[in-house]
């Protein structure tokens, strides 16, 4: 096929792009900026227009789907930036990706994935089982914004793909997982045990074999999809396996909890929620069609340490 790929350039799009390119599909990897080094030269990079409210985008996305048979859109903000207001992330994550659905079905365009978030339908944190039947309940701007590009993609080309991917880890992920393997990468006991909150977790390449398999799939299209690696683990385990993969021994100390949830709020500032509480999700609609990981969480987190430590 031949496939646009939006936010090419940053670490979930490039990854997209990268295995889309190896399966060998031809990809228009389109971005704001240049492309990394790793995908250079394998696929045909392309201008992402400023997706900012107020810009007329039609013109620039019926260029970019020109000779297009599917469109895997990745481009827009993963979480809220400072100084960035509720109403720029809605149009940024929202208002865009309708636009870019719209210009798709007037081109006959049917395979589309949106890569969405598991934020679109919960908060940081939640005490049941998240299938894709959950009543969806964002709890912040970027959750908010992300459910109405959902809602607003689903209007606009109702054969859409949707998929919610829980954090998502390997070589070049950022925020909380990048803090977690520099703090992994420290040498000394990390005094972890007993935080117990269990999280699902996804690496970059099994969301690229995810996307991979919806656009060969028409079963899945008009769904949403929820994404995992398999078994949640707790930050304890996330972090032991992170320094097995660079053979050291997981050093995973004891603190009173109340003690160890103030380190932990410290590191990672205002957002201790997403690290300490469970966040569990239910992959087993897209597991009943055919998809498997690829490739165990350990593996991705290896990826992540050794490249954190480059």
């Amino acid at each position: 096929m031949r496939i646009l790929v939006t936010g090419a350039s940053g670490f979930v799009g490039t990854a997209l792009a990268a295995n889309l390119a190896e399966r060998g599909h031809f990809v228009r990897a389109a971005a704001r900026g240049p492309l990394p080094a790793s995908i250079a030269g394998r696929v045909t990079p392309a201008a992402l227009p400023d997706l900012v409210a107020g810009q007329d985008l039609d013109e620039a996305f019926a260029r970019l789907l020109d000779g297009i048979d599917a469109v895997v859109h990745a481009a827009g903000l993963a979480h809220q930036p400072a100084g960035i207001d509720e109403a720029v992330m809605q149009a940024v994550n929202a208002d865009s990706s309708a636009s870019l659905a719209r210009a798709a079905r007037r081109q006959g365009i049917g395979g589309f994935v949106l890569i969405s978030s598991i934020r679109a339908v919960s908060g940081p944190s939640a005490a049941w089982l998240l299938t894709e039947a959950a009543e969806a309940n964002p709890t912040d701007a970027y959750g908010r914004s992300k459910r109405a590009a959902e809602c607003a993609v689903a209007a606009a080309l109702p054969e859409a793909t949707i998929l919610r991917p829980p954090i998502i880890h390997g070589a070049g992920a950022k925020g909380n997982m990048a803090r977690l393997a520099r703090l992994a990468r420290l040498p000394l006991p990390l005094p972890l045990a007993g935080l117990a909150g269990r999280r699902s977790i996804l690496s970059d390449a099994n969301l690229a074999s995810a996307v991979a398999f919806v656009l060969d799939n028409p079963e899945t299209r008009g769904r949403a999809f929820h994404l995992d690696d398999g078994e949640p683990l707790t930050l304890p385990e996330m972090a032991a396996s992170m320094r097995q993969a660079v053979g050291r021994p997981p050093g995973i100390a004891a603190l009173p909890f109340a003690l160890a949830e103030r380190m932990i709020a410290r590191l990672f500032p205002g957002i201790a929620g997403q690290v300490l509480g469970d966040l569990v999700v239910d992959d087993g609609a897209l597991r009943a069609l055919g998809w498997r990981p690829v490739e165990p969480s350990g593996a991705g987190l290896g990826r992540l340490m050794r490249a954190t430590g480059a």
